[in-house]
């Protein structure tokens, strides 16, 4: 039963991840401080580890973020 349990909740906590990421229109990369949409092409070139995952243009700027001059967000 312990089994199980754990189970659910690994899975409830990967859905609840994933749909973040989802609902998310701006990537940060932790490490260059810089924000982008989240299509633009240097997400896929970012580290995952570096990766954060903003809603807002406003949260990525107050969070200390400044925006990426590809995509221009």
């Amino acid at each position: 039963m312990k089994k199980f349990l754990a189970a659910i909740i690994a899975v409830i906590v990967m859905t609840t991840a994933f749909a973040t990421v989802l609902a998310s229109s701006y990537v940060g990369n932790a490490k260059s401080r810089k924000f982008h949409y989240a299509d633009c092409s240097m997400v896929n070139k970012m580290n995952t580890a570096n990766k954060v995952y903003m809603n807002t243009r406003e949260e990525a700027i107050a969070a200390g973020y400044v925006p990426c001059k590809r995509c221009k967000p």
